[in-house]
C-alpha cells in the first residue's frame, strides 16, 4: 500500500483509544510541522500508552498475563521508578506478542523498526557521533500508518488467556446449559475477541477434549463443550477448515482406548466419517460390532446409534442392556433410543422404594428432552402399576419432569383424561393435585368423572 495516499487526519479517525488519539495528534501535528523526529518520537509515546490501554481492558477479562504486566506497571509508578518504568517500556511489544498477543509476529516486526528508529531521535548516542539522524518524511508515514493499522485501530483481542478463561467458565455454574444459548455464549464472549489463529487452537484444543480426554475436568462437561465447539464452525466459519483438518488427523492417529469417543464425535459431527481414513472407519466399526452389552464400559459409543452406518448394530446392544448398565446409559447421555427402555423399565417397577429409584434413574435424566407421546407413555406407566402410582413421592418426581417440559411437548388430553379418571378411581385425587393443577394450567380441563362399572 502506497502510504503517501493515506491522509492522516482521516487516519486519527481510526484510533480507538480517546487519550491514544490526543498523544496521536501530537505526532501528527509535528509531521506537518516538519519535525519528523519529534512525530517519531510521539508515535511510539501513542503505541506504548495503546498498549497499557488495551492491557487494562484485557485484565478487566480476566487476562492473567495482561494483570502481571500492569501490576508491575503500577508499582513501579506508583514508587516512581524511572529505571523499572523505562525496562518495561522497552519489553512491551515482546510481551504483547508472546504472553497476551496483541500483536502478532508480523505487527511486532513493523513496530520494532518504528522503536529502533524512534530511538535514534530521541537519543542522539544510538547513531553516530557526526551523523544525527533524519528520518524522511516517507519513512514517518510509513511509521504513523503501522502504528495506527497494527496498533490503535485495533480492539484488543484475547490470545492465550482464552484457554485459561474458558476452563474456569465452562465449570462454573454461570456458563449455559441450554444449545443455543451455549453457542450465542461462545461467540459472544470468546470468539468474537479473539485473534483467528487463537481461534482455531482454541476449536482444536475443544475437540481434542471430545477426542481424548483432556484436561481431565472438562470429562463431564461434553454437553457444554460440543456445543462450544459447534460455535466455532458455525459463527468463526473462516477458522473452521484448519480446526478440522486438526481434528481428522487427531481422529486417524487416535489410540484405541479413544475409539468409543470417536463414535461419539461422529454422531456430533457426522460430516467427518466420509473424512476418515479406510483403516479409521474399519476400526470404528468393528469397536462396535464387537461391543458387549454385559461388558460395556464406555457408554458413549451408544452416541453412534444417531448415525446411519452403527444405528442397525447399536439398537439391538441398547435393547440387551441389563437396568445397572441401562441406567448408567442414561447417567452419560439420555438419547432418545434409551427412553423406550427407560420406560418399560420404569412400568416394571416391583416396590415402592424401587419405582422412586427407577423414576430418579430412568426417568428424570429425560426432563426436558421428552415429547408429547413420551409423556403420555410416562402418565400410562405411572398409573399401570401400582407400585408406580401409589409411591410416596411419584407425584414429586412427575411434577417435576412436567414442569420442564414446553407447553407444546406437554402430554395429550386423552393421556391426561386416562391419569385423572385412575387417580381419582383409585381416590388419590389430593395426592396428586399439584399434577392435576399444572396439568389444568394450559387450558386442559378435568373430564367428567367416570362411571363405575357393575361388576
Amino acid at each position: 500500500m502506497d502510504t503517501g495516499f493515506v491522509d492522516l487526519d482521516i487516519l486519527l479517525t481510526r484510533i480507538r483509544h480517546p487519550q491514544s488519539k490526543v498523544y496521536f495528534l501530537d505526532a501528527v501535528k509535528a509531521y506537518k510541522a516538519g519535525a519528523l523526529r519529534g512525530a517519531l518520537t510521539s508515535a511510539w509515546v501513542a503505541l506504548v500508552y495503546d498498549l497499557i490501554a488495551k492491557y487494562r481492558e484485557l485484565s478487566a477479562m480476566g487476562d492473567a498475563a495482561a494483570t502481571a504486566f500492569l501490576q508491575s506497571w503500577d508499582n513501579a509508578t506508583a514508587a516512581g521508578d524511572i529505571a523499572k518504568l523505562l525496562q518495561l517500556e522497552g519489553g512491551i511489544l515482546e510481551d504483547a506478542t508472546a504472553n497476551t498477543q496483541v500483536v502478532n509476529r508480523i505487527a511486532r516486526t513493523h513496530l520494532e523498526r518504528l522503536r529502533e528508529d524512534r530511538h535514534l531521535c530521541a537519543h542522539p548516542a544510538f547513531s553516530a557521533e557526526a551523523d544525527l539522524f533524519e528520518p524522511s518524511p516517507e519513512l514517518v508515514r510509513l511509521h504513523l500508518v503501522n502504528a495506527v493499522d497494527l496498533v490503535l485501530s485495533q480492539e484488543p483481542l484475547q490470545g492465550k488467556a482464552i484457554f485459561d478463561l474458558y476452563d474456569v467458565d465452562v465449570q462454573s455454574p454461570g456458563f449455559p446449559t441450554a444449545y443455543e444459548r451455549i453457542l450465542d455464549y461462545v461467540e459472544q464472549r470468546y470468539l468474537a475477541r479473539v485473534r483467528a489463529q487463537n481461534v482455531r487452537n482454541f476449536g482444536t484444543v475443544l475437540a481434542k477434549s471430545l477426542l481424548k480426554g483432556v484436561p481431565a475436568q472438562w470429562e463431564p462437561l461434553h454437553r457444554k463443550i460440543i456445543p462450544s465447539l459447534v460455535a466455532v464452525r458455525d459463527r468463526a466459519a473462516p477458522a473452521w477448515p484448519d480446526v478440522s483438518l486438526a481434528i481428522v488427523r487427531l481422529m486417524d492417529n487416535l489410540e484405541p482406548a479413544n475409539r468409543p469417543r470417536a463414535i461419539a464425535f461422529i454422531a456430533a459431527f457426522p460430516d467427518f466419517w466420509p473424512r476418515l481414513q479406510e483403516p479409521t472407519r474399519t476400526a470404528l466399526q468393528e469397536t462396535i460390532d464387537n461391543a458387549d452389552p454385559a461388558a460395556l464400559a464406555d457408554y458413549r459409543i451408544l452416541a453412534g446409534v444417531t448415525v446411519p452406518q452403527f444405528r442397525a448394530v447399536l439398537l439391538p446392544l441398547i435393547a440387551g442392556l441389563n437396568r445397572e448398565h441401562l441406567a448408567a446409559a442414561i447417567a452419560s447421555q439420555p438419547l432418545a433410543e434409551l427412553w423406550p427402555r427407560a420406560v418399560e423399565e420404569y412400568q416394571g417397577s416391583g416396590s415402592y422404594r424401587g419405582s422412586e429409584t427407577n423414576f430418579s434413574d430412568l426417568i428424570t435424566p429425560f426432563a426436558g428432552r421428552l415429547n408429547s407421546q413420551q409423556l403420555d407413555q410416562l402418565l400410562d406407566a405411572v398409573i399401570d402399576d401400582g407400585q408406580n402410582w401409589d409411591a410416596a413421592q411419584t407425584d414429586t418426581l412427575l411434577l417435576g419432569v412436567l414442569r420442564n417440559m414446553t407447553p407444546a411437548d406437554r402430554p395429550t388430553p386423552d393421556a391426561r383424561n386416562r391419569f385423572y379418571q385412575h387417580v381419582r378411581r383409585m381416590r388419590r385425587t389430593d395426592k396428586y393435585e399439584d399434577v392435576l393443577t399444572f396439568l389444568q394450567s394450559d387450558g386442559w380441563v378435568l373430564p367428567p368423572p367416570e362411571q363405575p362399572v357393575d361388576d
